[in-house]
């Protein structure tokens, strides 16, 4: 299988609220990029599906929002990944932008 990411991945423990036309919930991210995430979930969504989420950073008081949407799912727990769903961002305002890559530099420090 041929990798498509185009940026890092960090491994994290991150709460994150979707929500979608039927429904909204709370759930763990389980790997995070500038390009998208792993959502934990027992129910995860159909490929295709698209998504609002915030994600609480670890910062008090500091979140991001955006929209996402699902490009692969695993439907079964793994030794790798819980049952859950990859997603990628496909809307997020600058503000929001600009945190996630904050936050992301600080991880890509603390690795050093």
């Amino acid at each position: 299988m041929t990798e498509r990411r185009t940026s890092p991945r960090y491994e994290v423990v991150l709460k994150l609220r979707y929500e979608t036309k039927e429904a909204f919930g709370d759930t763990v991210i389980q790997s995070l990029s500038s390009g998208g995430l792993y959502l934990s979930t027992q129910t995860p969504f159909n490929v295709g599906s698209q998504f609002a989420i915030v994600i609480d950073l670890p910062k008090k008081e500091e979140w991001i929002k955006g929209t996402c949407e699902v490009v692969w799912v695993n439907e079964i727990d793994t030794e790798n990944y819980p049952k859950g769903m990859g997603v990628r961002f496909i809307q997020m305002a600058p503000e929001y932008r600009s945190r996630l890559e904050a936050y992301l530099a600080d991880m890509n420090v603390g690795k050093n």
